[in-house]
């Protein structure tokens, strides 16, 4: 559910630091960078009532030697393959995904940042989303067309973005 800013992006802010500062005390020097992404990124965004954090670290075997502690956070793994190690954390606040990248998928972590840097550099770009989401959210018959035209909406922000991404 879209909400028009339910709590301060400092407040959301503070929260992926916390997390942050616990995961490290669990992988120590495993993790090489920590990053926020998604709506609770970008100041001044609607979002979901969720924190995305992205550790990337050397290898997943550290985070797979680390289950048990990570799980004692609270935290679920909710997806385990080759390719991706995902938690979830759901508190009576802002829901808490962590999505493990390997060092060596700079493809992967450019991509879930495009989005945020985008978004915190083009407030026109950043206008027309909030826009989008707004309008979406009051006309789509249900959720499945909401997330159909988001999707869409998505691929042509994508798009908007690495064009952007390719002037720098």
């Amino acid at each position: 559910m879209i909400k028009n800013t339910p709590r301060s992006f400092l407040e959301y802010r503070l929260l992926f630091i916390e997390e942050s500062k616990q995961l490290i005390e669990i992988l120590g020097n495993a993790i090489t960078e920590i990053h926020q992404y998604g709506s609770s990124a970008v100041d001044g965004l609607p979002f979901i009532e969720e924190i995305n954090i992205m550790p990337v670290v050397k290898h997943y075997q550290h985070v797979e030697k680390q289950m048990a502690a990570i799980e004692a956070l609270g935290f679920k793994c909710i997806e385990w393959a080759p390719d991706c190690i995902m938690h979830e954390k759901k508190t009576e606040g802002p829901s808490i995904q962590i999505r493990w990248v390997e060092q060596h998928d700079s493809k992967q972590v450019e991509s879930l940042l495009l989005f945020r840097d985008y978004l915190r550099q083009n407030e026109s770009a950043k206008a027309q989303y909030i826009h989008f989401l707004v309008k979406n959210k009051q006309q789509a018959e249900d959720e499945i067309e909401s997330q159909v035209n988001g999707i869409e909406y998505m691929l042509q922000l994508k798009k908007e973005a690495e064009a952007w991404r390719k002037r720098f």
